[in-house]
């Protein structure tokens, strides 16, 4: 009742691979829990190419995915925190209560939680900040920040999943100093950010960027400075293809 005889015997003379919805029937009918089936390390690498797919590449597909494998990461102590920021991204895109996205990425940084590195806490307490941020909980939101910032990796020598989340993270954490009228420091953590995409010679984040802390400039009343980073953001947008950010820009160029 699962799929066909010659599949489980192909299956069975390891000439296949089940995908995800057989294999977890089979497992079912057998009464075993998919940890039990596969083995830790399996599911840590599991984890960390879900998050990478959800996280980096904004993948939110991955998080049916993800669903597939819910349970055993839950049960497994080396994939718990990523079972918890997973969870968390799938409250947050599916727009459940809030306070749902800020218990399980809390969990997320629990003590009693198995931790997978810093990145891992850094991504969950930026869940958090964007979340009292959305909600207007300005100084939750503050607090959250500035642990997420605490624990940002160093942007000249993170990896890409890394050295984007993090920009991601600034780009929140400025839009919440904007809110609350820091407009140095928001110019600052731009700059900096900016800086390490010149040395790292990544054009991706500079459109972006580029346009947030021209917003920035003009507000602080330096209209020059305002201008020459919107033309910045045009000419990377340009040169890294994104023909949509290039064409909005040329007309505020």
């Amino acid at each position: 009742g699962i799929t066909t005889q010659a599949t489980i015997s192909l299956v069975e003379n390891q000439n296949r691979v089940p995908n995800a919805d057989v294999l977890l029937a089979i497992l079912d009918r057998l009464n075993l829990d998919m940890s039990e089936f596969v083995s830790g390390d399996f599911l840590t690498q599991k984890a960390k190419e879900l998050l990478g797919k959800v996280v980096l590449q904004m993948k939110h597909e991955a998080l049916q995915e993800f669903a597939e494998f819910e349970k055993a990461l839950s049960q497994n102590a080396p994939t718990i925190q990523a079972y918890y920021i997973l969870k968390a991204e799938e409250a947050s895109y599916h727009h459940d209560d809030f306070s749902k996205v800020v218990h399980y990425a809390d969990l997320a940084v629990d003590k009693k939680t198995p931790s997978l590195g810093d990145f891992y806490l850094f991504y969950a307490y930026r869940q958090m900040a964007t979340n009292y941020f959305l909600q207007g909980d300005m100084e939750a939101a503050k607090e959250k920040f500035m642990l997420a910032s605490e624990l940002e990796p160093d942007l000249l020598t993170a990896n890409d999943l890394e050295f984007h989340v993090a920009l991601q993270a600034r780009q929140r954490y400025v839009d919440f100093l904007i809110k609350r009228g820091d407009l140095d420091k928001a110019a600052a953590i731009l700059n900096d950010a900016l800086t390490a995409l010149h040395k790292r010679v990544d054009l991706f984040w500079v459109p972006d960027l580029s346009e947030l802390l021209a917003k920035v400039e003009a507000q602080r009343g330096n209209a020059a400075e305002a201008k020459r980073q919107l033309h910045y953001a045009r000419v990377a947008a340009y040169l890294s293809n994104r023909q949509t950010a290039e064409k909005r820009l040329a007309e505020l160029d």
